[in-house]
């Protein structure tokens, strides 16, 4: 189970950067999409548009006339339009002025574009003619030239009013490049949102496969406790019935001078196995039963020692010493006080401590053990100094009906397991050099 969560937080991180290159290729396109050879002519035509107006607007302002002021106007006009040149025409003298603040070669460029002109003086008659701005564009195979003509306000529709003209080269390989990247940014958009549509409808479809594998899963592992209850529960319940069924048989067939005895062995003998039997069918209601804890707020070193003296009667008759270890120092000052619930814990610290008692032999030692862990949790602990467990059970050591000691049945590991889970904490088996130790770790405040 834990793999599957795995795999699928893999899938949904790779699912996330698929969509964050979705976003960024969607971000680039809208970038290049703007930098396409109509988008370029669009901006360029608005460039020269607004340059030839600046330069009417600057004409009129200083009653332009002359050749000398014409030039600096358009100088003035167009130093900050990268690409841009222009200058000023009427019908009289033609192209009189003319000037290209940001050409790159060596000089200043004052000589007009001669292939340009007649388009240029096209333009500007349009321009004069309808005493308006007026943009017109030449398509070529390399550029285009987008031109820009307006009358000189203030002296639109006089004869001889002067026009003022701009013009631009837009050049048309960058443009077809920017569009082969675009359309190739696209393609390249369009397989990303498709692999991200075909990884989440892949990551559904595992979601969905993997909730019925986990529930046929979960299925499979109840029947398999399911049956291996039974089968612990069948041999459990086997032995005692054996025993009695055997001391009511040899009852049975005693001669006459001898039933009584054997009548009253058979009766010790069935009461024993009775407890057994009823021992046994406790702890499987017990285990069986969901746990309510009801914690409430104890003092944990005079808990622990009332723990501790209800065993040592036993203890002593075994020749078993148990001491307790709590860590001073993380439990003073006060915070000794914890919140669990008494009887629970209780009943798992005593299955805990009968499971010792019953494994060390004279002279053995069992500790209990308590300190505070970080994060405001709680740690609790049974050592002893026994046999310890054998390795081929610890793996099993907390289901039912797993047990090597003689006369166990196997529900008090699985029944302390319960109640420390239900407590919102666990318990697991210490690796040690000797003996066993079981570690229990607790909310400090029980939910």
């Amino acid at each position: 189970m834990q793999r599957q969560h795995t795999i699928k937080r893999d899938l949904m991180i790779l699912w996330a950067f698929i969509a964050l290159i979705a976003l960024v290729l969607a971000w680039l396109l809208l970038q290049l999409s703007r930098q396409g050879a109509a988008a370029q002519v669009e901006q360029a035509s608005r460039q020269i548009g607004l340059s030839c107006q600046a330069m009417s607007a600057d004409a009129t302002r200083v009653r332009v006339t002359g050749v000398a002021a014409a030039q600096a106007v358009i100088d003035l006009a167009l130093r900050d339009q990268p690409g841009v040149e222009g200058g000023f025409w009427d019908d009289g003298r033609g192209v009189y002025a003319y000037a290209f603040p940001t050409y790159d070669g060596s000089g200043v460029k004052r000589d007009a574009p001669s292939a340009e002109l007649e388009r240029i003086v096209a333009t500007a008659q349009r321009a004069a003619n309808g005493a308006a701005l007026v943009t017109d564009v030449r398509p070529g195979l390399r550029e285009s030239m987008v031109f820009a003509a307006c009358p000189v306000a203030g002296l639109a529709g006089t004869a001889g009013a002067p026009v003022a003209w701009t013009l631009k080269r837009v050049p048309l390989m960058s443009a077809r490049v920017l569009e082969q990247l675009v359309w190739s940014t696209c393609l390249l958009l369009g397989f990303v949102v498709l692999s991200g549509l075909w990884l989440g409808w892949t990551l559904a479809r595992w979601r969905r496969q993997s909730d019925g594998l986990a529930a046929r899963l979960a299925q499979a592992e109840r029947m398999a406790t399911l049956g291996r209850v039974a089968a612990g529960l069948a041999h459990e319940i086997r032995n005692p019935v054996g025993t009695m069924r055997i001391k009511a048989e040899n009852a049975l067939a005693a001669p006459a001078e001898l039933r009584p005895a054997r009548i009253s062995g058979a009766l010790e003998a069935v009461l024993e196995q009775t407890a057994r039997l009823e021992t046994l069918v406790s702890s499987l209601l017990a285990l069986g039963q969901p746990f309510h804890v009801r914690p409430q707020r104890i003092d944990l070193r005079d808990w622990l020692r009332e723990r501790r003296q209800m065993h040592e009667e036993a203890a002593a008759r075994g020749g078993v010493q148990i001491e307790l270890e709590i860590d001073q120092a993380s439990l003073a000052d006060g915070v000794g006080a914890v919140v669990l619930d008494p009887l629970q814990m209780g009943r798992a610290l005593d299955n805990l401590l009968l499971n010792a008692l019953a494994v060390c032999r004279a002279g053995g030692t069992i500790v209990i053990g308590a300190r505070r862990l970080r994060g405001d949790r709680l740690g609790l602990w049974i050592a002893d100094d026994g046999p310890g467990v054998a390795p081929a059970l610890r793996q099993r050591l907390f289901d039912p009906f797993v047990s090597d000691r003689v006369g166990g049945t196997g529900l008090g590991l699985a029944l302390v397991r319960e109640i420390v889970e239900a407590h919102g904490g666990h318990i697991v088996l210490a690796g040690t050099d000797a003996g066993a130790r079981f570690d229990m770790e607790l909310p400090w405040h029980a939910s």
